[in-house]
């Protein structure tokens, strides 16, 4: 085992042992109601004016597995998933998921690290902050730094107001999202002046050897019905509009019942063996569709849909846009 790698382990447990006596101290010097005191406050402060700072460092945050106390304006954070929220917000974060760092199109990965399973690499990062997708990691996470777990399903706007929050960058999150709406109010009249709102618009997605329809959450479900305000095909609003689940795989028989008179349409075959596609725009069930027949499959790179971060939204509403307008 090398040198760097021991004294890695070490610090680890270095940091779950001062955790723990961190948190009990904590407990002694807070008052009975709970508020941080002076140990929360600067003291270098008083020294050169002789009077306490009381702007605290710290504040409680409460999240789906408890509550931590999180910087008051984190600089150095890592994410294993948010990656978009925070680059919205100008701060980009020292480390992420490698899956994440890279199949993200729309950002550079300069100033971001792979933190890829290494827990040990991310105390190498010395963050400030951790945010987590869903709380599996939070009591490993939360040993190395303050950890904020999230499960977040909805728009970019409010992503970003919640990161905003998080971050102490509200100021930020508000000029993004007057930003974003003067980019999608621009992007909505270019496809409205060309697009009736009786054309209907499906999504669908090839992933390998299955055939799934999307609704309005991912897969450019937001950026097309929220962003651009297109209309869904009858099937697609009255199975997506108020459900939990994001996408359905289907059978290519009910295809049709689905299909608007626009598809987007976008695949993903990594390995590329999968015969679907092919399979599909050769059977007299695809051609009839009234999309195909005039012309209106808008055929849009997997990875620029993938994602659904504010980065990624934004982008998207220029690339649906861009597809749907093509050729008229």
């Amino acid at each position: 085992m090398g040198r760097k790698r021991i004294i890695l382990i070490c610090f680890i447990i270095i940091m779950m042992v001062g955790g723990t006596v961190a948190c009990s101290n904590a407990k002694e010097t807070s008052n009975s109601a709970g508020t941080p005191t002076a140990n929360n406050q600067s003291v270098d402060a008083t020294k050169e004016t002789g009077k306490p700072n009381t702007e605290a460092k710290t504040r409680s945050y409460k999240h789906m597995s408890g509550t931590s106390e999180i910087p008051v304006k984190a600089e150095r954070v890592v994410t294993d998933w948010y990656y978009g929220q925070l680059v919205a917000l100008g701060l980009k974060p020292i480390g992420t998921d490698d899956f994440v760092l890279k199949n993200h199109p729309f950002i550079k990965k300069d100033g971001t690290e792979s933190i890829g399973q290494s827990l040990e690499k991310i105390v190498e990062l010395q963050p400030d902050l951790i945010i987590s997708w869903g709380a599996s990691k939070y009591d490993n996470f939360s040993k190395i730094a303050p950890t904020v777990p999230l499960e977040l399903s909805g728009g970019p706007k409010d992503s970003v107001r919640i990161f905003g929050d998080i971050l102490g960058r509200k100021a930020e999150a508000e000029q993004w999202i007057t930003q974003f709406d003067t980019k999608v109010e621009a992007a909505r009249k270019k496809v409205s002046s060309k697009i009736s709102k009786d054309e209907t618009f499906t999504i669908f997605n090839i992933w390998k050897n299955k055939l799934r329809v999307y609704g309005f959450v991912n897969m450019g479900g937001y950026a097309l019905y929220e962003g651009l305000q297109v209309t869904p095909a009858p099937k697609v609003d009255k199975e997506f509009r108020n459900a939990k689940e994001w996408y359905r795989e289907i059978s290519y028989e009910v295809l049709p019942e689905f299909a608007g008179d626009h598809i987007i349409l976008t695949t993903y075959d990594p390995e590329g063996t999968s015969t679907v596609l092919k399979e599909l725009e050769s059977s007299p069930l695809w051609k009839n569709l009234k999309a195909v027949k005039n012309g209106n499959v808008h055929v849009v790179n997997y990875n620029y849909l993938y994602n659904d971060d504010p980065i990624a939204v934004e982008n998207q509403i220029d690339i649906l846009a861009d597809a749907i307008l093509a050729g008229r």
